[in-house]
């Protein structure tokens, strides 16, 4: 339990994110689907073959989005790992796509094209069975999950506090361990404590951790209620359910269920391949195919950069 989920970020430019995450990185684009709360913004889901809890990085696409600002609060970059032994491989791919990788200790950098920070870090795991098929990194190689971000915060006993009284997690040098080898929450002060935090291009909008099922994850709703967190909101989103609370630095955290999972409503052979949303916005399906199509969005990446599994 609290293994990371998944990461939800924001990007302005959906081709470029996709080419990266789907053609540099590798992951496979799991469920091309919308924004539950706004479905004029598109939301894409990246990940392992079957896009497993765990492995699943997330985009929300807002083309006029401009500049983030990370000043007194947020979640920043995205932690993941990859197999002992294949930084080398990692920084030679991805010069060879003209992006400036960063050797670090187990690891190393790099920006994505929306400069959000990525951190590559060395593991002993390796993808066994759920290995992205259609594209050209051995399976050896392939990134291997989620593991973790950074948490920006200005008052770290009030974050000590949310987060041991809330889920029982221990904050301690700077960090939040968590499940999975070398997974974790670092904090870090705040660079500019006086001025807001500005979401923009790259920004963390939240991060999910696991929860087994549903009745885990209304018992931690009532605990939030009884601490008196500021609780956003319980979704039920079709491939899992979720609940949102705010951090004691107004950070977004998530908790959600591992299953039912993304071929919930279409076969997991094709999934990613065009628009889906999941079964309770049935209704809604026509006139939100009929509004992309009426903007020119084919939700056709699948088919331009690859990553889907051979028939």
């Amino acid at each position: 339990m609290f293994a990371p989920h998944h990461i939800s970020l924001l990007t302005g430019n959906a081709t470029k994110n996709a080419q990266f995450y789907i053609q540099v990185l590798g992951l496979r684009l799991v469920k091309n689907s919308v924004n539950q709360e706004n479905v004029h913004i598109r939301h894409l889901y990246y990940g392992n073959n079957l896009g497993e809890p765990g492995s699943v990085v997330t985009f929300f696409v807002l083309g006029l989005l401009g500049q983030r600002q990370d000043k007194n609060h947020g979640l920043i970059g995205i932690k993941l790992g990859i197999p002992t032994g294949t930084t080398d491989f990692w920084a030679d791919r991805l010069r060879s796509f003209g992006y400036t990788p960063v050797r670090v200790d187990n690891g190393l950098t790099v920006n994505d094209p929306d400069d959000t920070p990525l951190r590559f870090t060395e593991t002993a795991k390796r993808l066994v069975g759920n290995q992205v098929v259609n594209n050209d990194i051995p399976a050896d190689y392939q990134l291997t999950g989620l593991l973790g971000t950074t948490v920006v915060d200005v008052d770290r006993e009030a974050s000590i506090a949310f987060y041991h009284d809330w889920l029982g997690l221990d904050l301690t040098d700077h960090k939040i361990t968590l499940p999975a080898e070398n997974a974790q929450l670092r904090f870090a002060d705040a660079p500019d404590p006086k001025h807001r935090s500005r979401m923009g291009r790259g920004s963390v909008d939240h991060i999910a951790l696991q929860v087994p099922d549903r009745d885990t994850l209304l018992a931690y709703y009532k605990k939030a209620q009884a601490l008196g967190l500021d609780i956003e909101m319980y979704r039920d989103r079709g491939w899992f359910q979720s609940i949102y609370v705010r951090d004691a630095a107004d950070n977004r955290i998530e908790l959600a269920t591992i299953t039912p999972g993304f071929n919930l409503e279409e076969p997991a052979e094709t999934m990613g391949n065009q628009l889906s949303l999941p079964p309770h916005f049935a209704d809604q399906t026509a006139a939100v195919t009929k509004w992309y199509a009426d903007h020119d969005v084919h939700f056709d990446e699948v088919a331009r950069f690859g990553g889907a599994p051979m028939n």
